[in-house]
């Protein structure tokens, strides 16, 4: 079943790739992207400039930036044992908009302007996310109950977005617009340079993962068997934010704040597995990411809508859906 499952996925993946890179104002057909992919030498020049330099680096962004958030998320659901948990929970996503907010917003007009000033955004959002993970994992120190650490994500976001929107009444029209258009999120000013850079903390991430997937599994028990199982908590929880960091803190910063897909995909996956367990739900949470992130960026492409718009219309409607039947997902939590 699951090696039915992830070829499903697969196939999926490579079809919404497909329709990512041959769709749009100037559509190409398959043989032309194949074409464009595989041959640029003697593609027409036309097509290889489409494929290359603008719709396959924001499909690979979309990719492993849906990825990206669908692990990160997982991981958090696990350690919180909270299936409302998300990237966002813990304050990562708000101190990268914070990062963000204090470059642009205080006087940086020129910071989206060029690809130096695109870097910048990149760096001030990757700075402000470790920044709150900081501050997280300092209080983790000395908070052991969950629950309270993630009131404490929470109420960092809250304290961030006042930060922010007292920036945003003194600045300046362009600063101001510079940093919406950076807040809707999108994955098409992603270029290669971008996509290494996520691809790298993701393939690192996945590592680290993979050497606490007994843990991780044991948290699902509760803190309390996994500390008589011999689980450092202490060390563990340093780990799993370090990890959902690292995931949630590139991808903001390359992509901006994406709404939902961190919160959605874990349920969506555990629920195709069968499962909870997250050597069961690796492979299939990272697919399922990429998938629903490509999907939100071509509706958004076609209908030139932004892309948190469509994420959130997606989202919201599962999120409520989550509420409503609490008790169910209780047990696969």
């Amino acid at each position: 079943m699951t090696t039915l499952l992830n070829l499903l996925l697969w196939l999926s993946l490579a079809l919404l790739l497909m329709l990512e890179i041959g769709l749009g104002t100037a559509g190409l057909s398959l043989s032309q992207v194949i074409e464009a992919m595989l041959h640029p030498q003697t593609a027409p020049i036309a097509h290889t400039t489409i494929v290359w330099d603008s719709r396959l680096p924001r499909a690979i962004a979309a990719a492993i930036g849906g990825a990206s958030l669908a692990w990160s998320g997982m991981l958090m659901q696990t350690l919180f044992r909270n299936p409302l948990a998300g990237p966002s929970m813990l304050g990562v996503s708000s101190g990268a908009s914070l990062g963000v907010a204090l470059l642009v917003l205080s006087g940086g007009t020129w910071a989206a302007s060029s690809v130096l000033g695109y870097m910048s955004i990149a760096f001030a959002a990757i700075i402000g996310a470790f920044a709150a993970l900081a501050l997280v994992l300092i209080v983790a120190e000395r908070i052991s109950d969950q629950p309270t650490l993630l009131i404490f994500g929470i109420m960092l976001s809250f304290f961030t977005s006042a930060v922010v929107d007292a920036l945003q009444s003194h600045s300046t029209n362009e600063s101001l617009r510079s940093y919406v258009n950076w807040g809707l999120g999108s994955f098409a000013d992603c270029d290669h340079r971008e996509n290494a850079l996520m691809t790298g903390g993701l393939i690192l991430s996945l590592i680290l993962s993979r050497f606490i997937f007994s843990r991780l599994n044991l948290l699902l028990l509760g803190e309390a068997y996994a500390a008589t199982m011999g689980v450092n908590m202490k060390s563990t929880r340093r780990t799993l934010m370090i990890i959902t960091g690292l995931l949630a803190g590139i991808t903001t910063a390359f992509c901006g704040p994406i709404a939902f897909i961190g919160m959605a995909v874990p349920h969506v996956s555990r629920r195709l597995s069968a499962s909870a367990d997250h050597k069961r739900n690796f492979l299939p949470a990272l697919l399922l990411g990429a998938i629903i992130a490509l999907f939100c960026d071509l509706v958004s492409r076609l209908t030139a809508l932004p892309l948190n718009t469509i994420a959130s219309a997606l989202g919201a409607p599962f999120v409520i859906m989550l509420m409503l039947r609490w008790s169910r997902f209780k047990s696969i939590i």
